[in-house]
């Protein structure tokens, strides 16, 4: 009898915690899927970008994707991301840099495997602007 109602809890609480998160998800617009923005990815070393993407929201737009590593030897790689906006014509509107991040390396059973990037931007470019993310040593 404990099990189940320990059980039903539980279910509860996913469920909800489903549901809060899906409603912060809808404030945010992927400027990628609605082809307001081109993304360009380009990583050096044993470090690359495996997605990335690009979302309007209150404060601007946010890149965010992940780094992964090519190989499952050695120490963590530190690395940072570099994340240029450029205008349609090929000037730069803006540039930031994610910090340093140390990518461990991919032992297999664990979940480990990957580092997340956050960059922030005040103001949305203008429509076939090109995003150029670039996974860089640290």
């Amino acid at each position: 009898m404990k099990r189940a109602v320990f059980a039903s809890v539980i279910g509860t609480v996913l469920v909800m915690l489903a549901m809060l998160l899906s409603g912060c998800a809808n404030n945010r617009i992927n400027l990628v899927d609605s082809s307001v923005l081109t993304l360009e990815k380009q990583a050096s070393g044993k470090v690359y970008i495996a997605w990335c993407d690009a979302y309007k929201n209150e404060e601007g737009i946010t890149v965010t994707g992940v780094l992964r590593r090519r190989d499952n030897i050695g120490l963590p790689i530190k690395k940072h991301v570099d994340v240029t906006i450029l205008s349609p014509e090929g000037t730069i509107l803006n540039k930031a840099r994610s910090p340093d991040y140390y990518i461990p390396r991919d032992i297999i059973g664990r979940f480990e495997k990957l580092q997340r990037f956050t960059v922030c931007f005040p103001n949305v470019p203008p429509q076939g602007s090109v995003v150029r993310v670039i996974a860089s040593n640290g």
